[in-house]
């Protein structure tokens, strides 16, 4: 007769409004955690594939170094670009130089000429140039 009555008591208990009520509390703490793990687990790996493509950006840059390293080890590269950058040039080696012309025409209003106008005159020329 014990063990109907202990029957009874689970049946009563999963029954009654009390442990139906004392169980959605805990119900949602569960799914709230569930949601909370996936959603960090997503931050992660939006946070991890962020990092790749950081990683694959320097190896790229790493690559490139590395192909101008090898550039620049060669002595007649060297040579190349130190004569474009440094302007250098070889022993006995003329170099002439090409200034470019003055391409105004009005040679009598220079800065100087400018700077001692009044300024309403300065934005006049500014805005409506003699040329």
């Amino acid at each position: 007769m014990k063990e109907k009555d202990k029957s009874t008591i689970y049946e009563r208990l999963l029954k009654s409004r009390f442990f139906f009520i004392f169980l959605i509390p805990i119900f949602l703490a569960l799914i709230l955690g569930i949601f909370q793990q996936i959603f960090d687990r997503y931050q992660v790996q939006k946070k991890l594939n962020e990092l790749n493509a950081e990683v694959a950006n320097y190896k790229k840059q790493m690559d490139d170094l590395t192909k101008l390293i090898e550039y620049y080890q060669d002595p007649s590269n060297l040579e190349n670009e130190a004569r474009v950058r440094l302007n250098l040039k070889k022993e006995g080696e003329k170099v002439v130089i090409i200034l470019p012309t003055a391409t105004s025409t009005n040679e009598n209003m220079t800065s100087e000429n400018y700077e001692n106008m009044p300024n309403y005159k300065q934005w006049w020329y500014y805005f409506f140039p003699r040329d």
